[in-house]
């Protein structure tokens, strides 16, 4: 049987944005599973260790113990810190130690931030200190606002389907970039050969060279790919983005 695709929304984003790759995957015969992050749009403390825990518990181990499907996480932007945080110990090698017959078989990034975490710093600390300059931080409200999301984000998309996306991002939760990382999974023995990464040619958000040089200081091995998009490549090029989505996930279930 196939696996489950999960996806993880970036910062700002619904899962509806993501809801016509998740459709394409479901008709190559894949699950498909997504939710909002707790930290969108909220404005109490919620921790980038809340999104994580969000992840693993609502979403990775019902699929992988009551459901029992194998999983292939997919990460965007932001949420590649609680994506792979939350894989922690759920990789093959550490699930058949534990008599488990399912696990997450493998990790892709897209356009995703990449850090090690678990030594205390946050996501901005990450960013060098300094907030993306598309980011305006709202501190009574405890929210990070994006003015106009089209240039970072959107800025490879038809005008209506540009518009549409802005309106239906949502403010971050500030919390989620000013707390600590938690420790990722990716540079784990059990997800060895098991990560990916596409990037995003063309990104105003997390620019090319940006992702080049996270994959460069990560020490790993990655399985990378080049897709000519902007930011939001399910938007700008869903079918492409499932192609190669799908013959990741075909290299890591013949591991």
């Amino acid at each position: 049987m196939a696996p489950i695709f999960v996806l993880v929304p970036g910062a700002s984003q619904s899962p509806a944005a993501y809801g016509y790759l998740l459709h394409i995957l479901q008709t190559k015969g894949y699950g498909a599973f997504t939710a909002l992050l707790p930290s969108v749009g909220a404005t109490g403390p919620v921790t980038v260790q809340d999104d994580t825990d969000y992840v693993r518990n609502r979403l990775l181990l019902p699929i992988l113990d009551v459901e029992k499907h194998d999983v292939i996480l997919i990460s965007h932007s932001y949420s590649g810190i609680p994506a792979s945080a939350a894989a922690r110990g759920l990789g093959k090698t550490d699930r058949v130690a534990e008599g488990k017959t399912t696990s997450v078989l493998g990790q892709i990034f897209i356009a995703a931030v990449v850090t090690p975490g678990g030594d205390g710093k946050d996501l901005v600390a990450n960013f060098g200190g300094h907030l993306p300059p598309h980011i305006r931080p709202d501190e009574e409200a405890n929210l990070l606002k994006c003015d106009d999301p089209r240039p970072p984000l959107f800025n490879d998309l038809p005008s209506e389907l540009a518009d549409a996306s802005a309106m239906s991002s949502m403010s971050q939760g500030m919390t989620s970039f000013t707390s600590p990382c938690p420790a990722a999974s990716w540079n784990t023995e059990a997800f060895k050969g098991r990560i990916a990464y596409i990037k995003t040619v063309n990104d105003a958000a997390v620019p090319y060279q940006a992702q080049s040089m996270m994959l460069q200081a990560s020490g790993q091995e990655w399985i990378t790919r080049d897709i000519e998009t902007g930011h939001s490549a399910q938007l700008a090029a869903p079918e492409k983005l499932a192609e190669m989505l799908l013959e990741i996930a075909k290299q890591f279930e013949a591991l």
